[in-house]
């Protein structure tokens, strides 16, 4: 088993392609996501690749050796204090289910819904409900000592290696009443002009528009930056993800398997 870092030879881009519908693979493969991968040559059958908690496998999936590499990649994790991860697979795969084989976690299947949102004219931002505003999310705003800012920079930390590299790299929006932060929305995987909505809004301040909202200010910045491209990704059966989606004007492109790994107590 061959474990490579970036650059990645030539020979990967096609087991790279089939798993372009998760733009973190396209960043992986353009270096601008730190990751490893495992392979069995130069000239792969198969490789198992990671960035945090996804776990993104393509090809001769039934190979024992890809086990073995996603179970170097959870044993890795665990000891680095990570709860769970989602093995990512190809679109229409041969073999899923490899959670099974791998110790020390409880293996979940599931689904995943992709949209996506091709850029033209900036959208309306529309009204907020009385005592919100929108604002990016830059260094300044971070160290004003607003009320939730930990779980923006723990989310900005969830696909970049530092808070510091997601302001370098990437851009996101709130929604702030008072000194509290009720709801963000970030780009991720920002690679050839596309990039990919990480979205949430506290539970205090859900069923107000606002995650609407911040979503519109992130998708309206992204045209002003030459973006072209937006994707989204939820679970299928989140009904209010999938609608958000569509109200946003997202298209459905497919569903996709995926396996969630609980790291067992």
């Amino acid at each position: 088993m061959l474990e490579l870092e970036h650059p990645f030879p030539e020979s990967f881009d096609e087991l790279f392609h089939v798993l372009e519908h998760n733009l973190s693979s396209v960043s992986i493969m353009r270096g601008y996501t730190g990751s490893k991968i495992y392979a069995d040559s130069m000239h792969p059958t198969w490789i198992v690749t990671y960035s945090n908690s996804r776990i993104l496998v393509s090809g001769d999936l039934g190979k024992p050796e890809v086990v073995d590499a996603v179970q170097r990649v959870v044993d890795n994790g665990i000891e680095s204090g990570r709860g769970g991860f989602v093995i990512y697979y190809p679109k229409d795969p041969k073999k899923t289910g490899l959670g099974e084989s791998i110790q020390s976690i409880t293996p979940y299947p599931n689904l995943r819904n992709y949209y996506i949102l091709l850029l033209g004219n900036k959208a309306n931002q529309g009204k907020l409900p009385k005592g919100y505003r929108i604002e990016q999310i830059t260094k300044t705003l971070l160290e004003e000592g607003l009320e939730n800012t930990e779980l923006v920079e723990n989310e900005m930390r969830s696909e970049r290696k530092s808070v510091k590299d997601f302001l370098d790299k990437s851009f996101g929006f709130c929604a702030i009443s008072g000194d509290v932060i009720a709801a963000w929305c970030m780009s991720e995987y920002n690679a050839d002009n596309r990039f990919e909505i990480g979205i949430e809004t506290h539970t205090d301040h859900r069923r107000k528009g606002l995650a609407l909202q911040t979503a519109r200010a992130c998708i309206n910045h992204g045209i002003e930056k030459g973006y072209t491209q937006v994707g989204w990704h939820c679970w299928v059966k989140n009904e209010e993800s999938n609608e958000l989606a569509k109200r946003l004007g997202f298209k459905h492109v497919l569903n996709y398997p995926v396996e969630y790994l609980e790291v067992e107590k």
